[in-house]
């Protein structure tokens, strides 16, 4: 047996509504410790492989820790908590977020977006006075 798989358990911690700094924090802490755990037992005078075994049966089931920090109510994200919220904020933060992206964007590239404009209005002064011309050569011809 090789070391548990901390970034599976992050984010299925994530998917049953653990906060990203608890799953984040949680994942680390065990990951820390389950090295800690083999270390201990190579010191033991176990090998790598033994060790890591060992470490394993130690640190114990994934799936029960999983389900332990899914009932605790805290650990969980306001989203979760609060879902009416969330449902009605969410799309709220889209409306401010979606206008409010090409004007980062814009600012972000500025030098194209202002050669560019002044193509556009330099391309419609062109056609307007070409229109212009024409709507003065059928009046007056």
């Amino acid at each position: 047996m090789r070391e548990p798989d901390f970034r599976s358990l992050k984010s299925r911690l994530l998917g049953h509504g653990i906060a990203y700094r608890h799953a984040d924090r949680v994942t680390d802490e065990l990951r820390d410790h389950f090295n800690d755990l083999v270390e201990e037992e190579i010191n033991s005078g176990a090998s790598v492989v033994d060790a890591s075994i060992a470490a394993a049966e130690k640190l114990g089931d994934l799936d029960i820790f999983i389900k332990q920090m899914q009932s605790r109510r805290e650990l969980r994200s306001w989203a979760f908590r609060f879902p009416l919220v969330a449902i009605v904020l969410y799309p709220l933060g889209c409306l401010v977020a979606l206008p409010a992206a090409p004007v980062v964007a814009g600012i972000s590239h500025a030098g194209i977006l202002a050669r560019w404009g002044t193509s556009v209005i330099l391309a419609g002064l062109f056609t307007a006075s070409m229109l212009l011309v024409l709507q003065l050569s059928i009046a007056l011809g």
